[in-house]
């Protein structure tokens, strides 16, 4: 066996933990090393003259943190957050905290989900790239047991 061989078959046995999340209809993930922790929505407060993505600010055991709508980053246009987090007709928010070193923040970061599903393991090799999309934000897609996508993201090229 050549070396090559030797590092397809490391390659294929690679794989790594993602945190899976939806948003209105859609699933998502991000590798779980970026997530510090995921917690109900509380108030935001709305802040003038920022980037559609920032969806407010709010108080985080006494630390201010940008809430971000990682969907305007994806689609360019902004969905209401009442329209996408519904639960049998509850409003249900959750918010995923970002590892403020791992995304480059200059504070606290979170991004607004519908839901947060599980912690699964995924194997790398499944990831598929190839001119998919054009948002940096896209590292790939992996195909789903239930013929869906799991659409795979990368924080570190969210821009607040």
């Amino acid at each position: 066996m050549n070396g090559i061989q030797n590092h397809s078959e490391q390659h294929a046995d690679e794989s790594t933990q993602v945190l899976t999340f939806g948003i209105a209809d859609q699933s998502y993930c991000i590798e779980l090393e970026y997530v510090t922790e995921i917690i109900d929505s509380g108030d935001m407060t709305t802040i003038p003259d920022t980037p559609a993505h920032v969806e407010g600010v709010m108080d985080l055991r006494g630390q201010t943190t940008t809430i971000v709508n990682p969907l305007v980053l994806l689609e360019g246009e902004s969905l209401n957050p009442e329209d996408i987090v519904t639960d049998g007709g509850e409003e249900t928010h959750r918010i995923i905290m970002l590892d403020e070193k791992l995304v480059d923040s200059d504070g606290a970061l979170g991004w607004l989900v519908s839901s947060v599903s599980a912690v699964d393991k995924i194997p790398i090799e499944t990831l598929e790239t190839e001119g998919l999309a054009s948002s940096p934000m896209f590292r790939g897609v992996v195909k789903q047991d239930d013929n869906g996508f799991l659409i795979w993201l990368d924080p570190e090229e969210l821009t607040v």
